[in-house]
């Protein structure tokens, strides 16, 4: 189905995805590394200000669309995993998918 900016100009519109963060090939960064053009991107804030301090997005045109925050619960009676750190997180979301996968 056209957009409506299809139907009313001679401009197309593609769209796509990548991760905001990270060195896959499709990722955002990758992609800007390697020359890729853009008109817009939606994606992080953090990733965005990096993009913006380095020069690959105009300065001034950040719009934030969104607040969000990621909340995690523990089963009542469970014991606190230990979340406090970035391997400690890694290390019991690993145990975790390994443990439902067994």
């Amino acid at each position: 189905m056209p957009l409506n900016i299809e139907k009313q100009s001679t401009n197309k519109v593609i769209i796509s995805y990548g991760s905001s963060m990270g060195g896959a090939p499709d990722s955002i960064p990758s992609r800007l590394a390697k020359g890729e053009k853009f008109d817009v991107l939606i994606l992080a804030g953090p990733a965005l200000d990096g993009f913006i301090k380095n020069g690959a997005v105009q300065p001034g045109s950040k719009v934030d669309l969104v607040a969000s925050v990621i909340g995690a619960a523990v089963k009542s009676g469970a014991p606190k995993p230990d979340i406090s750190t970035v391997p400690a997180l890694k290390s019991f979301i690993k145990c975790k998918f390994y443990c439902l996968l067994s």
